[in-house]
């Protein structure tokens, strides 16, 4: 990975720091020849000063993202103001640090989970270079090829695979001659079973389809009327079985179609396969790594959000900043292990005392921010005073240890003309409130 910043004291420590759990960390106090060292030591995350001389951090930023869109870029500030902060999530910054950091091995998770990040993003290309590689050695021929092509453009617009398969029965009709196309995704507990075009069948018929997916005779002694003949093959790759799919008509499939509706089946399977994939990756971009809560970026985007859907709405919504009391004290005296534990089980208990419609995001080390849509300030006390409640009554078992910690929490509520900014600055104002008034608390401007 990379460093830059021209603190060099800093610049130091931090290689040091990371290099401590083996990584290999290049530490740069002026813009190297970006392209050239990229290139060459190929980093798997970047940690960026806003503030550079001569040049801003934003601007390098972008440089980066020219070069290597994916490799994830940390960037870290103690003097940029919110508009700066802003500009980096919106070129693509993972994560944004403030100096003095609060501790060191908060920077190690977040640098360690965009290490992961991108080598998940590394090895789908690669399995997209596996797959291209596997279709030029077998010769698919034009049809195929096309066919690939429209599978291709649905890789990043659905994670729905009922919608690619509804595609497939239209792609499918170019190349095949048939009735129905039918499909069964397992997985679930329950098999999903689809038969196209959706219309008005004989329930025989149906029954008959339906047979034919899950591996029995559609002609037994009580339905051997029934005309209907049927190509079956598994949408499998080599990591997974998704299920089932079939052609139907009237008359008998030979060979020929049967084969290249198998190989079709193939293409569609490791579509199915890139799509789920995509869908991670999305996730886990989107989510802190040891919580699974919206990491800090992606919890400020929906404060934006939710502030557009006020303003078209005219509804209320506000957010709750809470912050384990003393966590420090929980590290230093059970471990950054313990410490993960307690973290990850607060998580848990704030999901399970906010509605579905809730978005919960780790804002910082030990900070959480809460939004509560459709939510004014007296709802969102009673929601924070809840989850208070429920951490400060809860025993954190770690091996032979009991925790027991409690959080402190601030309440800001939007109102028309407020920016995320002000309605995070009031929260954390009001975070900032409960700690000095003894901790355990949540403290909310009164005058609303």
């Amino acid at each position: 990975m990379f460093i830059i910043d021209d603190e060099t004291s800093l610049l130091g420590v931090l290689q040091e720091f990371l290099q401590q759990f083996g990584l290999r960390v290049f530490a740069y106090d002026r813009i190297p020849d970006l392209d050239r060292e990229i290139a060459e030591k190929k980093p798997h995350a970047v940690l960026l000063d806003i503030i550079l001389p001569d040049i801003s951090g934003i601007e390098v930023l972008k440089s980066i993202k020219k070069i290597d869109r994916h490799i994830p870029v940390i960037m870290m500030t103690g003097y940029a103001d919110e508009t700066e902060r802003l500009e980096s999530l919106s070129n693509g910054a993972y994560a944004l640090l403030s100096k003095p950091f609060r501790n060191f091995e908060e920077l190690f998770h977040i640098v360690n989970n965009s290490m992961d990040h991108y080598t998940e993003i590394l090895r789908t290309e690669e399995l997209t270079a596996q797959v291209e590689e596997r279709y030029r050695r077998e010769k698919i021929n034009i049809l195929e090829l096309e066919f690939l092509k429209d599978l291709q453009q649905m890789i990043g617009e659905t994670g729905d695979p009922v919608f690619v398969l509804r595609n497939t029965n239209t792609l499918l009709r170019g190349f095949l001659d048939f009735e129905y196309f039918g499909t069964m995704l397992v997985g679930g507990r329950e098999a999903d079973i689809h038969i196209l075009p959706e219309e008005e069948l004989d329930p025989q018929l149906h029954r008959a389809m339906v047979s034919a997916l899950a591996g029995w005779t559609t002609k037994g002694d009580d339905a051997s009327w029934i005309s209907i003949e049927a190509a079956v093959s598994e949408l499998r790759t080599n990591n997974r079985l998704f299920g089932y799919a079939a052609l139907y008509r009237n008359r008998p499939f030979d060979s020929e179609e049967i084969s290249m509706f198998t190989r079709f089946c193939s293409h569609i399977a490791l579509t199915l396969e890139k799509i789920s994939l995509f869908e991670e990756i999305k996730n886990l971009s989107r989510h802190d790594g040891l919580t699974g809560a919206l990491n800090h970026a992606s919890i400020v985007g929906e404060i934006t959000a939710e502030i557009q859907r006020s303003r078209r709405y005219e509804g209320p919504f506000s957010v709750i900043l809470f912050d384990i009391d003393d966590f420090k004290m929980v590290n230093d005296r059970y471990g950054h292990l313990a410490g993960d534990h307690v973290l990850k089980e607060i998580t848990r208990i704030t999901m399970e005392n906010i509605r579905a419609m809730d978005k919960v995001g780790r804002y910082g080390g030990e900070e959480f921010l809460i939004i509560l849509p459709e939510t004014g300030i007296q709802k969102a006390i009673v929601v924070a005073e809840r989850l208070r409640t429920a951490v400060e009554g809860t025993t954190f078992d770690v091996g032979d240890n009991r925790i027991h910690t409690t959080v402190s929490g601030g309440i800001g509520s939007y109102v028309d003309g407020l920016e995320e900014k002000d309605i995070i600055k009031e929260a954390d104002d009001n975070l900032y409130r409960a700690k000095n008034e003894g901790k355990n608390r949540v403290c909310y401007d009164r005058s609303r």
